[in-house]
């Protein structure tokens, strides 16, 4: 597969200026607090077309709100959304959010923003280990509570006008790490997936900076190949790292690792770095919808099976400082 680089189009609709969301709430990005720190921003009224209930566990009823198309005539593909929040926070219904799946509805897609157990909240660790077994069962409950909201849709794909073979996963954040961590799953046949139909893939998955949790060393997919991938990622990101971190066979491995690994067994791709950036990326959901609605054509719909890979730099952008942050910044020493 050659590597394609079609910036131009996939570019376009882009506003370099970065009068930026927040989290998905418009605003100056360089005045803004963090997105794990936005924690109460509402809509101001509900947006979304229905909430059901998808799963029912031990400490809590878990629920997804549901954006549908004006069009109501035949199925249509769906894309999931899973918000970010350091694993502490749900954002599951602030303003960005609503806005962004309301978009994607008006688009012709039933988007669903889906919630999950937040495995680190409350949670204080000492050292990178402790953080990283804690991690490592946060990331775990998000995944599996994913798992369960995509079984939910399959099950009434009909009553929601739901093409099942069309889902779309995106994530933000913490989760860009659960959809992203989602398909590693499936692409491996673990334990966690097992409950996905036999033979069932993700059509596609969108990362807003995110990565993969791995105890088996670098990322490989010994089942089946990932579904075609697109990566938002800012290079100075520290929070979710845009590299990787490792501790022998246990690993967390960010966007530019794993596009090394997507180039090394050609499986499509495209990832938009955007350089000297940190973990704001996170929140562009909004910013780079014409570039989610283009990945979506050209690898989900088209399937083309190319390798895009841009950076953007803009010389003239004031870099966010609120947003150099780390995880010891949020969880503790």
């Amino acid at each position: 597969m050659k590597r394609v680089l079609i910036a131009i189009f996939m570019l376009s609709g882009i506003n370099l200026a970065y009068a930026q969301v927040v989290n998905g709430v418009d605003g100056d990005l360089n005045q803004a607090a963090p997105a794990e720190q936005v924690t109460d921003s509402m809509a101001a009224s509900p947006a979304w077309d229905m909430e059901a209930t998808f799963a029912v566990r031990d400490t809590c009823s878990l629920s997804m709100d549901l954006y549908f198309p004006k069009d109501e005539c035949g199925k249509h593909p769906c894309v999931i959304f899973v918000y970010g929040g350091g694993f502490i926070n749900n954002n599951q219904r602030e303003a960005g959010v609503v806005k962004y799946c309301r978009r994607l509805a008006d688009a012709g897609y039933v988007t669903a923003a889906t919630n999950y157990r937040l495995g680190l909240k409350g949670i204080k660790n000492k050292g990178l280990l402790s953080m990283a077994k804690s991690l490592d069962n946060a990331v775990r409950l998000s995944t599996e509570d994913l798992f369960s909201a995509v079984q939910h849709l399959i099950t009434f794909a009909d009553e929601y006008n739901i093409d099942p073979s069309q889902i779309i996963l995106v994530g933000s954040s913490a989760g860009a790490i659960t959809v992203l961590q989602a398909d590693y799953e499936l692409g491996n046949g673990t334990a966690l997936a097992a409950a996905m139909p036999e033979g069932f893939r993700f059509a596609g998955v969108i990362s807003f900076s995110g990565a993969v949790f791995s105890n088996n060393g670098k990322c490989k997919w010994s089942v089946q190949p990932p579904a075609p991938t697109l990566f938002f990622h800012g290079t100075s990101d520290e929070l979710v790292t845009y590299d990787k971190i490792q501790f022998f066979n246990m690993g967390f491995y960010g966007t530019k690792s794993l596009v090394e690994r997507f180039e090394k067994f050609d499986y499509p791709y495209m990832c938009i770095r955007f350089n000297n950036r940190y973990h704001e990326v996170a929140a562009f959901m909004n910013t780079c919808f014409d570039q989610t609605l283009g990945f979506i054509q050209q690898f989900v719909r088209d399937k083309k099976n190319w390798q895009v890979d841009i950076t953007v730099t803009d010389p003239d952008m004031d870099i966010a400082k609120p947003w150099a942050f780390s995880a010891k910044d949020i969880y503790g020493k």
